[in-house]
This record gives C-alpha cells, sequence and structure tokens, in this order.
C-alpha cells in the first residue's frame, strides 16, 4: 500500500468525526433559535455564540449576505441605542433653568400700627 493510501485511510475517522461533529453542532444551534420569532434575533443569537455569517447562513439555510446585512443593522442598533442612553445620562450644561410665569414676587405691606 502507498504512503498517501494509508495517509488516506489513517485521516478517514478524523473527518468522519469532524463531519459528525459539526452536524451536532448545527442541530444545537437551530434547536437553541428555533424559539425566536425573528430571523435578526435568529442571527444575532448565532453570532453572539460565536459563528461566522457564512456558518449563520448555512444553519438558517438563507445567504451570508442576508446575514451580513442583519448584523450591520443589529450593530447600527446597538449604537443608536448607546448613543441615546449616553445622552439621558449626561445632564444638559446648556438648559436654562425654568421659571414660572405664574410665580409673582412677595410683597411685604409695611404696616404701622397706632
Amino acid at each position: 500500500m502507498s504512503k498517501k493510501k494509508a495517509q488516506s485511510k489513517a485521516g478517514e475517522p478524523w473527518s468522519e468525526v469532524s463531519t459528525k461533529l459539526d452536524i451536532l453542532i448545527r442541530l444545537t444551534a437551530l434547536n437553541v433559535v428555533k424559539g425566536m420569532e425573528t430571523q435578526k434575533e435568529q442571527i444575532a443569537t448565532l453570532s453572539d455564540a460565536g459563528f461566522q455569517p457564512k456558518k449563520i447562513a448555512d444553519i438558517l439555510r438563507t445567504t451570508s449576505n442576508t446575514v451580513s446585512v442583519a448584523l450591520s443593522a443589529i450593530r447600527k442598533e446597538g449604537a443608536s441605542a448607546k448613543a441615546e442612553e449616553e445622552k439621558a445620562d449626561t445632564p444638559a450644561k446648556a438648559q436654562a433653568p425654568t421659571t414660572s410665569t405664574d410665580s409673582k414676587p412677595e410683597v411685604k405691606e409695611n404696616v404701622q400700627e397706632s
């Protein structure tokens, strides 16, 4: 038997194991996202779990472009939410104190008693 055939035969068990692990990973990923309502939520969850866009597309049976667009939108939403949060947390320095127009200065009368 030649060296190449021997190496090929020796590598087959690992290839088979790798294929089976890939199937298990896909099934587990699908199980995790099956209850989610939107594809965007599924993509965000799988991305947070460390999957690359191509792998997410394979798992969800969509295109990698769809996944990339969704991830871009998710990042933009996160950035705008963070900016809004920071804006709400910082006090406005330029705001003038509000005064009520109904309030009148208190006038004291000098009454002399006889």
